[in-house]
């Protein structure tokens, strides 16, 4: 596993993903030498990397987290200048129902990393993706920053909390470059479908390409922070070349619902979507061809939902230069699509 000593080397846990398929692009676009980690078994998803053009171009290797000594092999192999720590468990309603798994994965897999570097690559510099969903429910509609308190409502959030405190400990005491990006919400064409926004971009090309009953959703009311993957991963690198490491939120500031994201998409679909009734009996129609596009169905209501977080990216912007992410109409536009001609090249199952 010997790396290209002409090109600097990076590490990306959880290539597979979105955010490690859209880096490993950024980083590739740039000369870099990539190696994808991911788990065995998650074969179905290099879709990503392979709908980029890049599947070819990515050295990728088995790891699971939950193996300590699989992680110091092959950081210990590898060395490399950058790692970039996407992998982990990221399901709200999932860490409620497995909360001993959401803690093993997101925590004490990312206390083996830092164990790994700390040992055997101190000088590798490490991105470590946390979440908005850390922070405390605000009383009011403030945006949130690095200083804003950090008290989350559920187990998901609790384990990037604690796999965050963690690198800042190894920040401090042994003085790795660790740096933590606090993200809220985040979309893009190689977003999974059980998002809500990459599932109603899915449906409408559906119903535009093939008809078909309306999707079901939750509360049309609900909102997000939504940025652009693809903006964010040309900012994380930034990150790491930062002289002092620190933590960044990465956010927009600006507050979406999903009934706007609903609209915004059924226009770029060619639909003219409107909206009749309300609470659960909304539903979102085509007023062209009076094909009703949306309904709201109880069953996708979250019991223990986190209300609007919104953040503010300011330190990132100054840090790095950073000017920001896309519109979401602009994030809409594209994920819509990408999904049409998807459909339209016969892959329905992404």
């Amino acid at each position: 596993m010997a790396t290209n000593n002409h090109k600097k080397t990076a590490l990306i846990l959880g290539v597979t993903g979105q955010d490690g398929a859209h880096l490993a692009d950024e980083l590739l676009s740039h000369g870099w030498n990539v190696y994808g980690g991911f788990r065995r078994g998650h074969s179905t998803k290099l879709w990503r990397l392979e709908e980029l053009g890049i599947l070819d171009k990515v050295n990728l290797t088995n790891l699971n987290l939950h193996e300590p000594h699989q992680v110091i092999e092959i950081i210990s192999q590898i060395r490399p200048n950058c790692l970039y720590h996407f992998a982990g468990e990221s399901f709200i309603a999932d860490s409620f129902q497995q909360p001993r798994s959401m803690i093993e994965t997101n925590t004490l897999g990312t206390l083996n990393i830092l164990e790994a570097i700390r040992i055997f690559s101190p000088e590798t510099r490490l991105f470590f993706s946390s979440s908005a969903e850390v922070f405390s429910s605000p009383n009011a509609k403030v945006l949130l920053d690095e200083n804003s308190p950090m008290n989350p409502s559920n187990p998901y959030g609790i384990s990037k909390l604690a796999a965050q405190h963690l690198v800042g400990v190894y920040r401090e005491r042994y003085g790795l470059h660790a740096v933590c990006g606090i993200m809220f919400n985040h979309e893009g064409p190689l977003r999974a479908r059980n998002f809500v926004t990459r599932k109603i971009t899915y449906h409408l090309a559906r119903m535009r390409i093939d008809g078909g009953p309306p999707m079901q959703l939750g509360a049309f009311d609900a909102a997000r922070d939504w940025g652009s993957a693809i903006d964010y991963a040309r900012a994380i690198p930034m990150t790491l070349n930062v002289d002092i490491p620190e933590d960044f939120v990465f956010a927009t500031g600006e507050e979406t619902k999903v009934r706007d994201f609903l609209s915004l998409s059924a226009e770029f679909a060619g639909f003219l979507p409107i909206f009749e009734g309300d609470g659960q009996s909304i539903t979102c129609r085509d007023s062209k061809s009076d094909q009703v596009l949306a309904t709201v169905s109880p069953k996708y209501f979250r019991p223990f939902d986190t209300p609007p977080l919104i953040g503010n990216s300011g330190r990132l912007k100054q840090a790095t230069g950073f000017e920001g992410s896309r519109s979401i109409s602009v994030i809409a536009e594209e994920m819509v699509k990408a999904d049409i001609q998807r459909r339209k090249n016969g892959l329905v199952h992404v």
